[in-house]
């Protein structure tokens, strides 16, 4: 399944994320909605993949950090 995070990007360059999205036609349409709004017509829409953050699993090795000398 595909996962999209639609972010407005203000004329100032703060970012934030408008909502989390399962197909590129439902993020498409709701850049177009929220172009049409005149409050926010200055912003800026990007759609971008939404990126996993993995975990480790229960009972993997973690990752050991070098001794100090």
């Amino acid at each position: 399944m595909e996962k999209l995070y639609v972010n407005e990007i203000r004329r100032d360059g703060e970012v934030s994320t408008v909502g989390l999205f399962y197909s590129r036609g439902e993020a498409e349409k709701i850049v177009a909605m929220l172009g049409d709004i005149p409050e926010r017509s200055a912003c800026r829409y990007e759609i971008v993949q939404a990126v996993r953050h993995l975990l480790p699993e229960k009972g993997a090795p973690r990752a050991q950090t070098a001794p100090e000398e």
